[in-house]
């Protein structure tokens, strides 16, 4: 998969999502709502929030379009697997009136909402399948109960993923390790959905073929160091 855009463009791109994203999250506590599916970042919140002019916009747009069709295997055994999946949107979004926070439409009929029309709305998705069940969870959803529970992890995690995002694959593994313990420690509640929940980091990188490569990947380079 190549999609032709300079180190700067994709460093800023995933950047922002992050913001986006964890300005999302923090919004959907703030407010105390459900957050069942909120945009992870609108052109609103570029523009008006990250200071972004109308090229950078742009470019965050195509960057954005350049990874819908594609997905990212998080999880895989047998009949059952699940994906990190993009989404982008054309149409009304909604801002907290005053506040940077974009809830769905739902939350917003107990919130004061504006509406903007015409907006592109970034989403991701965790999308997997269960012996030909499906199943959609939004990340933003998945993240505010993470930060409710365990916001060290939560911290811990997005510093994690800028850092891998940046090259820096070895700064992943505090993320890891932190993701791992909370499918530990919720491994009765998980186990509802997942067949197989990891009992330990090896087993962990068996059933994520993504993480398993980042994993690999720093092993390699620690063995070259060496």
């Amino acid at each position: 998969m190549r999609f032709h855009f300079k180190e700067v463009a994709v460093m800023e791109f995933v950047d922002a999502l992050l913001k986006g994203i964890d300005s999302q999250v923090r919004g959907c506590v703030k407010y105390g709502v459900r957050c069942r599916d909120p945009p992870a970042i609108t052109s609103t919140f570029l523009r008006n929030f990250l200071g972004f002019s109308e090229f950078r916009v742009k470019r965050f747009w195509r960057m954005a379009r350049a990874l819908v069709g594609y997905s990212l295997n998080i999880y895989r055994l047998r009949d059952a697997w699940f994906h990190l999946v993009p989404s982008i949107r054309r149409g009304a979004a909604y801002v907290v009136e005053g506040d940077n926070f974009f809830p769905d439409v739902f939350d917003c009929t107990r919130l004061r909402c504006v509406e903007y029309t015409n907006e592109n709305s970034f989403y991701l998705y965790i999308e997997g399948g269960l012996g030909g069940e499906a199943l959609r969870l939004n990340v933003v959803y998945v993240l505010r109960k993470l930060l409710q529970v365990r916001p060290a992890c939560y911290e811990t995690i997005l510093r994690s993923v800028k850092s891998v995002s940046k090259g820096n694959l070895a700064e992943g593994m505090p993320g890891l390790i932190c993701m791992f313990k909370v499918l530990r420690d919720y491994g009765n509640v998980l186990a509802d959905i997942i067949p197989v929940v990891p009992k330990s980091l090896s087993e962990l990188m068996l059933l994520s073929p993504a993480l398993g490569s980042i994993v690999a990947r720093i092993r390699s380079m620690s063995k070259k160091k060496k």
